[in-house]
């Protein structure tokens, strides 16, 4: 569900936080390299997904203006706004994220570019990478296939400078890069994370197995947690053989994830009744 305006803190940084988890596409604005419109914004719509340290990242084709923009300027802007609007627009929620984009690549796709655009993007392991496509299908299902079968690319806003908040008339501030992604993600998360995730193996199997049920259409015969961070959980599953990431539906702190979790399984067993 969509916030209207803020979170009852008044906390800007959160509420954008919140943000980039109700709506999974914005206004992606690059620098424009087309002859005669050097220099000129272009802007087009993206969907997005969240890394696991808070960054948003995007699917763009090799033939996209936006990465041909991209390769001569890393700078951008993603904009979100709330996605049903009602009356004037500008009493409603909107925000501009401000950053450097760098393009990510795994082993087996570096043979693919330039030594000279190679040096400009940020190297992952496969697994790496199969998490963030994991992450992104949860909001874009048919991205699979475009990684795979195309030639399309992951870019993360690896650095966030500003953002600007607006939540309606006269709640407009500017918020520094480093407290959106604190708001976002929470590095205490990797101290309890191997813990959770063998617990979560060990002794609750079925679990996992309601909640692929409940939030996923499918019942597995067996499924283990490969994965979590402050915006959800990650399995896979066996007959069938299935990877899934299943959202709390806000960013989380350490102290919240075993509740968090338990909510989801309570919300999966909702569904099946």
């Amino acid at each position: 569900m969509a916030h209207d305006l803020a979170n009852k803190n008044d906390d800007p940084a959160a509420n954008v936080a919140q943000w980039m988890e109700d709506v999974h596409h914005g206004t992606l604005c690059t620098i424009s390299t087309v002859s005669g419109l050097e220099g000129f914004p272009h802007g087009s719509i993206v969907p997005f997904a969240i890394s696991e340290d808070g960054c948003p990242y995007i699917l763009v084709a090799e033939i996209a203006a936006h990465t041909k923009n991209l390769l001569n300027s890393s700078k951008a802007c993603l904009f979100i706004s709330h996605p049903n609007p009602s009356g004037d627009p500008q009493s409603h929620w909107r925000a501009s994220i401000i950053g450097n984009f760098s393009r990510i690549v795994s082993p087996s796709r570096e043979s693919e570019l330039s030594e000279q655009n190679l040096s400009k993007s940020i190297r992952v392991s496969e697994e790496e990478q199969e998490h963030m496509l994991i992450r992104y299908c949860q909001r874009v299902p048919s991205a699979e296939s475009y990684l795979k079968t195309h030639n399309f690319f992951f870019w993360k806003m690896n650095t966030i400078e500003k953002v600007r908040y607006i939540a309606g008339f006269g709640k407009i501030c500017w918020i520094d890069g480093q407290e959106l992604i604190k708001a976002v993600s929470d590095p205490d998360l990797g101290g309890v994370k191997d813990g959770s995730i063998e617990h979560m193996n060990d002794d609750h199997e079925d679990a996992m197995v309601t909640i692929c049920e409940g939030h996923h259409g499918f019942k597995p015969e067996s499924v283990e947690m490969i994965g979590l961070d402050s915006g959800g959980i990650m399995m896979v599953s066996k007959n069938p053989e299935k990877s899934v990431y299943t959202p709390f539906g806000k960013r989380i702190k350490s102290d919240q994830l075993r509740v968090e979790i338990i909510n989801l399984v309570k919300q999966a067993r909702k569904s099946l009744q």
